[in-house]
């Protein structure tokens, strides 16, 4: 568990650190749900699935700290060229917010053949992040499986599967993510799997098509967030109105 000690002292610097940073106006949908049964959202470019038990808080705090995350480094590095700089400061934004990263890791992606499945590549990386997790085999099983349940639920659900495409591919900046929320002996953990894209066309479908590796360039990003309550618990009504602010503005924008 963590030292009180310094989770007070962590408060004071998130605190400041979270009334800095600026978020991205151009993506501002809400979590939608795309299996409820199974428990997956979409989330800006996430499909963040839970496993069993996770309480209604946590799913709604790791949700807003991803999507916060999100829109803060969207609003700093737009371009798909700048996904190293947009993963830097998302995981230094999930830290702010009170998700410590015990875990993570950017590079260029080689694949071989002459195409992938971006659906299928993003679960590779997941189950690799979700390998490294210190939890009993089943529990790491059942991380992976909820997470492909959630994705593949998206084939029957045509309007969110179109959402999703849209926030990933509309404004430039070229990525996926999918993650898998458990709680075990009272901690609750994120593991997330990224996919970064640089494209030489302007395909606008992505996911359960096949992509021409040619065309293409991949980065891959891996990443473990273990909650530190103390610190949610201090930020969350903050996250809270900034969401809500930024939502308002999208709304005052539009004519009736």
């Amino acid at each position: 568990m963590f030292d009180k000690d310094m989770e007070q002292v962590d408060v004071a610097a998130s605190i400041q650190r979270l009334r800095t940073y600026e978020l991205d106006g151009a993506r501002v949908d809400d979590a939608v749900s795309i299996d409820e049964p199974n428990k997956g959202s979409i989330v800006g470019e996430g499909i963040i699935a839970f496993t069993a038990g996770l309480s209604t808080q946590n799913q709604e705090d790791v949700l807003h700290a991803f999507l916060f995350a999100s829109l803060v480094a969207n609003k700093k590095y737009p371009l798909e060229s700048q996904g190293k700089e947009w993963y830097a400061l998302f995981t230094e934004v999930m830290y702010s917010v009170g998700w410590l990263p015990t875990q993570k890791y950017y590079n260029d992606l080689n694949i071989g053949g002459n195409t992938v499945r971006m659906d299928k590549l993003v679960l590779e990386i997941l189950g690799s992040v979700i390998a490294g997790v210190a939890m009993p085999g089943t529990a790491t099983a059942l991380m992976l499986k909820v997470a492909g349940d959630a994705i593949n639920a998206l084939k029957k659900r045509e309007t969110a599967l179109t959402l999703y495409e849209r926030n990933m591919l509309d404004h430039g900046v070229g990525g996926m993510a999918a993650g898998t929320c458990t709680e075990e002996k009272g901690e609750v953990t994120l593991a997330l799997g990224m996919v970064r894209f640089i494209r030489d066309n302007s395909s606008t479908k992505v996911l359960f098509v096949d992509w021409d590796t040619r065309s293409v360039k991949f980065y891959r990003g891996e990443s473990v967030f273990r909650k530190v309550p103390y610190l949610v618990d201090n930020n969350r009504e903050y996250i809270r109105e900034r969401l809500g602010d930024n939502a308002r503005r999208k709304i005052e924008g539009y004519e009736i």
